[in-house]
C-alpha cells in the first residue's frame, strides 16, 4: 500500500536548469561587456563549470577580469537575482495540493541550509510536506541511501510504502533503489537515462502528468 511520496527539490519541483540559465544572463551582461565577448558564450562557460554563487568571483578571475568593483558587482546580482526570480513548478501547488489529502509527503533535498531552506520558505513548501530533510541538516546527502530512511523515519513508513520523485538519475533514482523505495524520473530536459541507472516506473516530463501515474501505480499494487 502506497502511504507517502518524497520528492526532491531542484529540477524536480521548478526548473533548476532554466532558472539558473536566466540568471546567469542576467548577472553576466556587465562582465561580457568587460570582456568583449558574446554573453551566450559566457553564459555557457558558466553553465559548463557548475558556477553557482559562491563561484562566481574565482570564475570571473579566470575569465580575466580583475576589476574588483565588476567582479563585486556580478557576484552581488547574482545572489540577489537567484532569489528574486526563483519560481516553483506552476502545476506543483495543485499536484501537492491533491496527493498530500491522500499520503503523507516528504522533501529530500541536497545542498546547503542556507540556500535549501530560502527556496522552501519562498516555494512555501512547508505548507505542503509532513517532513522537510536538507543534507547539510542531517549531515548526509543523496544518493547515500541512509537520507532516504532518515525521511521514511519521520514519515513513520517503509520503503515498499513510499515513492520517490527527484531529476537525478545519480542521486534519486540510485539514491533511491539503494533504500529500496521505487521511483520517478523528472526529465524535464530530455536526457537520456544512463545504461546502468536503476529503472524508474515511470518518466514524467514535469509535474502535470504525476497524478495519473500515482493512480496508475496504486491500481498496479492492488490489480
Amino acid at each position: 500500500m502506497l502511504r507517502a511520496i518524497l520528492f526532491d527539490l531542484d529540477d524536480t519541483l521548478y526548473d533548476l536548469k532554466a532558472h539558473w540559465i536566466a540568471c546567469l544572463r542576467i548577472a553576466l551582461a556587465d562582465a561580457a561587456r568587460a570582456l568583449r565577448c558574446d554573453l551566450d558564450t559566457l553564459v555557457h562557460l558558466a553553465l559548463t563549470a557548475k558556477i553557482w554563487i559562491n563561484q562566481m568571483p574565482e570564475f570571473l578571475r579566470a575569465q580575466g577580469i580583475t576589476d574588483q568593483h565588476i567582479i563585486e558587482r556580478t557576484f552581488a546580482h547574482y545572489r540577489d537575482v537567484w532569489f528574486d526570480t526563483l519560481t516553483l513548478d506552476p502545476e506543483a501547488p495543485t499536484v501537492l495540493t491533491a496527493l498530500g489529502a491522500r499520503y503523507r509527503l516528504g522533501l529530500v533535498t541536497n545542498g546547503p541550509s542556507w540556500s535549501q531552506r530560502s527556496k522552501i520558505e519562498r516555494f512555501d513548501l512547508a505548507s505542503y510536506m509532513h517532513a522537510i530533510i536538507v543534507s547539510e541538516e542531517v549531515g548526509v546527502a543523496k544518493p547515500d541511501p541512509q537520507i532516504f530512511r532518515i525521511a521514511l523515519n519521520a514519515l513513520a513508513v517503509a520503503p515498499d510504502e513510499a515513492l520517490f520523485v527527484g531529476d537525478s538519475p545519480e542521486n534519486d533514482l540510485w539514491g533511491a533503489a539503494q533504500a529500496g523505495i521505487p521511483a520517478i524520473w523528472v526529465n524535464r530536459h530530455g536526457a537520456s537515462l544512463p545504461v546502468d541507472a536503476p529503472r524508474p516506473i515511470a518518466i514524467v516530463e514535469g509535474l502535470r502528468d504525476l497524478l495519473a501515474i500515482v493512480d496508475a501505480y496504486v491500481i498496479g499494487l492492488t490489480g
